[in-house]
């Protein structure tokens, strides 16, 4: 089953932190194509989130190419290759882009950046 994380104090919206879920959820190979997602009332009831916001995740997830729906069967994971590659690198991104702006308001430079990357990237 997924391993959501909803937070309700978090300032992004509850259906976009579904959709990031799942997206999150399909990169790290729990959800493959083919797989199908739970039911939207079923998903909610799990999330204790209202319906309607699971099937607007669902919605957006469709419209972006993630997965696809099938009347009266559900719906399911329906993605492209190159599309994940993409979704991937934009997601590792964002992160360092976060990561960054943290450690230079904290008074870091890119040295000290640097060396950290260094330091993991060594423990490999």
């Amino acid at each position: 089953m997924f391993r959501f994380n909803i937070d309700f104090s978090s300032p992004v919206p509850i259906y976009q932190q579904v959709i990031q879920a799942v997206k999150f959820e399909i990169l790290s190979g729990r959800l493959n194509h083919g797989d199908q997602l739970p039911p939207i009332r079923e998903l909610a009831k799990i999330l204790k989130l209202n319906p309607n916001t699971v099937a607007k995740a669902y919605y957006n997830l469709e419209e972006e190419g993630f997965t696809q729906s099938k009347r009266g069967s559900g719906n399911w994971v329906n993605f492209k290759k190159a599309k994940l590659d993409r979704l991937r690198k934009g997601m590792i991104e964002d992160d360092l882009r976060g990561f960054l702006d943290r450690a230079l308001s904290l008074g870091a430079s890119f040295d000290d950046i640097k060396n950290l990357l260094e330091r993991y990237s060594n423990n490999e």
